[in-house]
């Protein structure tokens, strides 16, 4: 998927550790090796006419001037090379405002072919008055820079009816509950996969622009306590491991509160003992008798059914007399051949005689 990734670096004459740091750059991402496409406007658009060109600029710039602005751009996988080369001079035109010079170096080819970005390099000067055009060295420029880049690559995403889109907030801005993972970058991918560590060291990184110092001693050991970038992000818990201790927090809470509901206190249940199979077979079969006559019931049948009897010492209850209800007599019935002949709406003929 389309993922946000812009990296903004100034190159200055005097923070720079050597001399033409900003022609060695121009040199690094120009390889055969990984070069697929180059692009560029108002600047010589080949390698080496394009290190001159900067060295030439760091020659002819003060003491403490820019040199120029490197910028290195994740581009969306779902465009294809056409699309991504229109997107970056789209973008870098915007950002130069048509003035400036700037050249784009296309990685998408080799190990890059599953992480196509670009490397743009512009030096935010008009050639002919010499004035700043996008004002890089202004405090919120590399913001500016950002938000640029994400209307530019979404609008490529739209024409090319894609539904994927890039966002350049933070996570906590986007309302994802997630912890953000540090780059790995290939060189420490591949000294993981064979075998071999990285030395953490303190470093000396260069503050930027309206800083009061210009730089700050950063103590990496104490960071990353011995442990790679890739073994730092395997250890922290991404979403679905949240989502799944959740769930099996849930599943312990509820079967503890079965356990409370059905078992005593101390979490023990006592087994009751079983009887052997053939005591409950004798329990509930009576055993054949050998003086028993053909048709008669168990006597064992019939003591279950007869109800308990009382006690000897209390005295049977004492009710009203029972008084015996005389028969209702009978109700006299007319004679036969007086009934009316229900299938005939006449009397009959012997009654009609009379």
């Amino acid at each position: 998927m389309a993922i946000y990734s812009l990296n903004h670096k100034p190159i200055g004459k005097s923070t720079q550790e050597r001399p033409y740091t900003t022609g060695a750059h121009v040199n690094y991402i120009t390889r055969n090796k990984a070069l697929g496409r180059l692009d560029g406007a108002r600047m010589p658009v080949e390698r080496d006419g394009a290190r001159d060109f900067f060295n030439d600029a760091e020659d002819g710039s003060r003491s403490n001037g820019r040199v120029a602005d490197k910028l290195m751009l994740a581009l969306p996988k779902e465009l294809n090379p056409e699309q991504r080369a229109e997107l970056v001079r789209g973008y870098a035109e915007e950002v130069t405002d048509g003035r400036a010079p700037w050249l784009a170096a296309h990685h998408d080819k080799g190990k890059d072919a599953q992480n196509p970005h670009c490397h743009l390099v512009f030096r935010d000067r008009d050639p002919n008055t010499g004035k700043r055009v996008f004002g890089t060295t202004d405090r919120g420029s590399t913001q500016r820079l950002r938000d640029k880049w994400q209307a530019h690559a979404n609008r490529a995403l739209e024409r090319a009816g894609r539904p994927e889109r890039i966002d350049a907030r933070s996570l906590k801005a986007q309302g994802i509950d997630r912890e953000p993972q540090v780059h790995e970058g290939p060189r420490n991918r591949a000294a993981a996969e064979n075998g071999r560590r990285p030395v953490s060291r303190p470093r000396d990184v260069r503050n930027g622009p309206g800083a009061r110092s210009p730089s700050r001693r950063v103590n990496y050991p104490a960071l990353d306590r011995g442990r790679t970038r890739p073994e730092y992000n395997r250890a922290r818990p991404t979403e679905r491991d949240y989502w799944s201790d959740l769930d099996a927090h849930r599943q312990r809470e509820e079967l503890d509160g079965l356990r409370r509901l059905h078992l005593p206190p101390d979490g023990r249940r006592e087994e009751p003992q079983r009887m052997p199979f053939k005591d409950r077979l004798n329990r509930r079969v009576p055993a054949p008798s050998s003086e028993k006559t053909p048709g008669e019931v168990p006597k064992s049948f019939l003591d279950r059914r007869k109800p308990p009897a009382l006690p000897q010492s209390e005295p049977p209850q004492k009710g009203l007399p029972f008084r015996e209800t005389p028969p209702k007599p009978k109700a006299e019935r007319p004679p036969r051949d007086r009934i009316p002949n229900r299938h005939k709406s006449r009397w009959r003929d012997d009654d009609r005689e009379r």
